[in-house]
């Protein structure tokens, strides 16, 4: 018998350059990613003793349904516990589709039906899903700009080339997203996704307006590119909805829709859903082999909109996060506003702000030291050398106080800048 030596296996294994040698081309062409793109908190080193962190879109988690979500979880395995927890399929609990079915037909006025329903790990699940299904190699997907890191990373990761067309309050650029798309195709190159945010944008905030989305929408379909409409935002308006999407303005042609419960209810549930026809929705479960999702927590969010207080949750949150919106719009006003410019969003989690005075990374770097946390505008750009003057505010999980107080030490990061740079 052989004998086995653990030190052999382990100088065997150590002596490969897993870099070159075993790692996927996928793996090799991306890096690492940030906090931010897992869900966690970015973070400067600080050594203040209490710093204040606005980096993540986060729900409040003081306003947390805890106990709602504890009797729906607990009913699901006293009611249902055979299916519960079983596997969830590649599309989820029916029960549950069928209830996003209703509820987006009635939000919109569409005609879905529970198969036009995949659950997923969230709406980053949903984008692998689209991306899994019908990115390759070399094909061209257009982001807006700037746009959500951790998008342009997951797009890349399917080997594609990732092309950014600017955006200002109004959504992104027709004619400069038609000239994109005509000279990418005069060069013999396969546009095949536009990636989009179209309400309150991550991390600008802002809202496509009806009109755009229509010249999208005509852009789009005459080349046969399909738009992938992030819709993790959408329910979270303070007054007045948003547009119809592309989805309901296209009736679903050439768009595939991705909801979430992270930003309506919790991140840690890990639940979203593609919104699709027929003939999308069957190349996307094709290209699943996970088995599916937590079928406990489909029949859990399954009982919180059948019973209503999945709606009355989110309506609360609109009030809450206006507030919170509110608070600091002000108080940047009061302890910043010869230093910044910003448009007051009408959702969302984000405040978009631009530095007039200086750089923005060298105001991120004082605020770190003044005890305030919060990324840098340029790494939401496919081409960081883009940008040298915004910087993103997450607004939602931070108290009141902390709004107020994160305000005031961003206004004496400034005045700590702009008297080094005089």
């Amino acid at each position: 018998m052989v004998q086995f030596e653990k030190e052999t296996i382990a100088s065997q294994w150590q002596s490969l350059d897993i870099e070159n040698d075993l790692l996927s081309e996928a793996a090799r062409s991306i890096g690492a990613g940030s906090a931010t793109d897992a869900g966690r908190f970015w973070r400067l080193p600080t050594e203040h003793p209490d710093p204040i962190v606005l980096a993540g879109g986060i729900p409040d988690d003081t306003a947390l349904p805890t106990e709602d979500l504890i009797n729906s979880f607990s009913k699901s395995i006293r009611d249902d516990f055979r299916e519960s927890l079983m596997y969830g399929g590649w599309f989820g609990y029916e029960g549950l589709r069928q209830l996003i079915a209703d509820r987006q037909n009635k939000i919109e006025g569409t005609n879905l039906l529970p198969d036009n329903i995949i659950m997923h790990n969230g709406s980053s699940g949903c984008l692998e899903n689209v991306c899994k299904a019908f990115v390759g190699s070399g094909d061209i997907a257009i982001v807006e700009s700037p746009s959500y890191s951790g998008t342009v990373r997951a797009i890349r990761g399917f080997r594609a080339e990732v092309v950014e067309v600017p955006m200002d309050k109004e959504g992104i650029n027709p004619d400069l997203f038609k000239e994109t798309v005509e000279s990418l195709v005069a060069q013999g190159k396969r546009v095949k996704l536009f990636y989009t945010i179209p309400d309150y944008h991550n991390p600008m905030g802002n809202v496509t307006t009806l009109e755009i989305r229509k010249a999208i929408l005509e852009i789009c379909a005459e080349h046969k590119i399909l738009i992938a409409e992030d819709a993790a935002y959408t329910e979270i308006y303070y007054d007045t909805p948003p547009p119809p999407s592309y989805y309901a303005l296209s009736d679903g042609h050439g768009v595939i829709k991705m909801g979430s419960f992270s930003k309506i209810l919790a991140t840690g549930l890990r639940a979203g859903w593609i919104q699709a026809r027929d003939e999308l929705a069957a190349p996307l479960t094709k290209v699943r082999f996970d088995m599916g999702n937590s079928s406990l927590v489909h029949y859990a969010l399954a009982d919180l909109i059948e019973s209503g207080k999945l709606d009355s949750h989110i309506d609360s949150m609109r009030d809450l996060y206006k507030s919170k919106c509110r608070t600091m719009v002000d108080s940047l006003r009061k302890y910043c506003d010869p230093y910044v410019e910003l448009e007051e969003p009408e959702g969302g989690y984000f405040l978009w702000v631009k530095c007039t005075q200086t750089k923005a990374f060298d105001l991120i770097q004082a605020a770190a030291e003044e005890g305030v946390i919060f990324p840098l505008g340029s790494i939401f750009y496919v081409d960081s050398s883009l940008d040298d003057s915004h910087f993103r505010l997450a607004f939602t999980r931070a108290p009141f106080e902390h709004l107020e107080e994160a305000s005031r030490r961003i206004g004496k990061a400034f005045e700590k800048v702009l008297d080094i740079q005089n």
